[in-house]
C-alpha cells in the first residue's frame, strides 16, 4: 500500500529540509577564492610581461650600441687600411728613390775614390793665412800663372776644380803629429795630366840649374 508520508518526513509526519543553503555558501566562497587567485595571477603575469618588455628594450638598446660600435670599428679599420695602403705605396716610391740615390752616390763615391787614388790634388806650403782675401781659388790661379809661365796653353780656370785650406778641425786633429796646416792650401785638379805638367816643369827647372 502506498504511504502518504513524504520521503523527508519523520515518524510524526513532519518534513525535514536538506542543507542547501550551506552548500551554496561554500560554493560561492570557493568561486570567490578562485576568482581572486585568477586576478592575482593576471596581475603578476602583467607585471612579469612588463618587466620582460623592459628587459627586451634594454637588450635591444645594448645591441644597437654594439652594432653602432661595430660599424664605427669597421669604418676605422677601413680608413686605417687605406692609410696603410697609401703609406706602403709611398714607402715603395721612397725605396725606388733611395735605390736611385744610392746608385748615384755609389758612382760619386767611386769617382771620388778614383780621384783620391790618382792623387790629383796638390798641397802648397807657405801660403800665409789671409793673403788670398775672400777668393783663394783666384789667388792661387794668379800665383801659379806667375810661377809657371811655361804653361801658356793651360786653361787654369778650367783645370783647377777647387782650392781650399785645411779645415780647422782637421788642423787641430793633426797638430799632435807635428805637421802644420796654418799656412797650407790644398788644390784639387780636374785632370791628372795637368798636375803632372807642373811636376815636369819643376823637374826641368831643377836639372837646368844643376
Amino acid at each position: 500500500m502506498r504511504s502518504d508520508t513524504p520521503p523527508n518526513a519523520d515518524a510524526g509526519g513532519n518534513c525535514q529540509s536538506e542543507p542547501i543553503n550551506n552548500t551554496a555558501s561554500t560554493d560561492a566562497k570557493m568561486l570567490q577564492l578562485i576568482y581572486g587567485t585568477i586576478r592575482e595571477l593576471q596581475t603578476e603575469t602583467r607585471a612579469e610581461s612588463w618587466r620582460a618588455r623592459m628587459a627586451i628594450k634594454q637588450l635591444q638598446g645594448a645591441v644597437r650600441k654594439v652594432a653602432k660600435s661595430c660599424v664605427e670599428i669597421e669604418e676605422k679599420l677601413s680608413t686605417t687600411e687605406n692609410r696603410i695602403s697609401i703609406v706602403e705605396a709611398e714607402v715603395e716610391v721612397l725605396k725606388e728613390q733611395a735605390e736611385t740615390h744610392i746608385g748615384k752616390l755609389t758612382d760619386i763615391m767611386w769617382k771620388d775614390y778614383e780621384n783620391r787614388q790618382r792623387r790629383n790634388n796638390l798641397r802648397f806650403l807657405g801660403i800665409e793665412e789671409g793673403v788670398e782675401g775672400n777668393d783663394i781659388r783666384t789667388y792661387m790661379i794668379k800665383l801659379l800663372r806667375n810661377a809657371f809661365p811655361e804653361l801658356t796653353k793651360w786653361d787654369w780656370e778650367t783645370e783647377i776644380q777647387r782650392v781650399h785650406r785645411f779645415p780647422l778641425a782637421r788642423r787641430a786633429a793633426i797638430a799632435t803629429m807635428g805637421d802644420r796646416f796654418e799656412d797650407d792650401a790644398l788644390m784639387l785638379f780636374e785632370v791628372l795630366v795637368e798636375k803632372c805638367s807642373l811636376y815636369k816643369v819643376q823637374f826641368l827647372r831643377y836639372w837646368s840649374v844643376m
